[in-house]
């Protein structure tokens, strides 16, 4: 791969006989086009590419927190990559000779502030009712960090992101959820401070 920094034609984009030029976060960049291989995957290949392929599907509705709030850019690998990663390394795991996620596992941000102890999480009548300990004024908890609760239900496979309905001064909230989600959810906490440029490393709270 490499990158034009200068040239009469400027930047080049698309495919140009054995290479192809793409503009990569502002940058003019050629590289040559992949090699079909004409040999059979592999087990282990056809295992990987399944691996991905379950991972880049739950993952993919949380893109805008994993690409804001997931750590910092490694070299070439952005946010959502690295959480890409992470999940693949360590939430994938192998269930009645099918593959699928362990959801206790599962990081959707990476974060520097403070989570605050949970007491109580439960789904009753369509609502989300969590209970935390404030602690505000500990380090880096202030009053206003939102409160964000990720909610994914494993019988419809999506995902219900309640946001900017709680301060973390609250100590408590009841929100809305989908009606028919009553049970087998699995609820994450993350928590952003009010400029919305920092957030907590996601917990995972419960099934419920």
């Amino acid at each position: 791969m490499a990158e034009i920094k200068k040239g009469i034609l400027g930047g080049v984009q698309g495919k140009v006989g054995t290479v192809v030029g793409v503009n990569w976060r502002g940058k003019n960049i050629i590289r040559s086009l992949p090699k079909k291989s004409g040999k059979p995957a592999t087990e282990g290949q056809l295992k990987q590419r399944a691996k991905f392929k379950l991972v880049a599907e739950f993952l993919s509705p949380l893109n805008q927190l994993t690409g804001k709030y997931f750590g910092e850019y490694q070299g070439a690998k952005s946010r959502t990559n690295l959480a890409m990663s992470y999940q693949l390394l360590e939430t994938v795991i192998e269930k009645d000779g099918d593959l699928a996620i362990d959801y206790a596992k599962v990081v959707i941000t990476k974060g520097v502030l403070p989570v605050p102890i949970v007491s109580d999480v439960k789904i009753e009548n369509a609502k989300l009712t969590v209970n935390w300990k404030s602690d505000v004024g500990i380090g880096l908890a202030k009053e206003k960090d939102d409160m964000v609760f990720v909610v994914y239900n494993q019988d419809v496979n999506q995902f219900y992101v309640i946001e900017n309905q709680a301060n973390r001064k609250a100590g408590t909230i009841s929100a809305n959820i989908p009606a028919e989600w009553a049970k087998n959810n699995s609820v994450w906490l993350i928590i952003v401070d009010e400029a919305k440029k920092y957030s907590s490393t996601s917990a995972f709270l419960s099934v419920v």
